[in-house]
């Protein structure tokens, strides 16, 4: 019975640390929209920067000039903009 406690306490320490890990990966940036690619799933911003975008997330409402603030983390390798929120001006 020991023995099966001390498995679950480590998956549940390593499970935290996971979600810790992935949670530091996360990085936002803010800009204005130059051009919404809904067909290959990419947006570029103002700068020049490029973001694919996670598929769960709706292109359809966003406008080229719009400031957006972008969040990108890091999936299976791949960096994605995992959400695009309106900024404030």
């Amino acid at each position: 019975m020991g023995k099966v406690l001390n498995v679950a306490a480590a998956a549940a320490i390593l499970g935290a640390a996971t979600t810790a890990s992935a949670a530091e990966m996360a990085h936002r940036t803010t800009g204005r929209l130059k051009s919404v690619d809904l067909m290959q799933h990419v947006i570029t911003l103002g700068d020049g920067s490029t973001y694919r975008v996670a598929r769960g997330v709706n292109l359809k409402r966003l406008k080229a000039g719009e400031k957006v603030i972008v969040t990108t983390s890091k999936f299976g390798g791949t960096l994605e903009a995992s959400a695009i929120t309106p900024a404030v001006d």
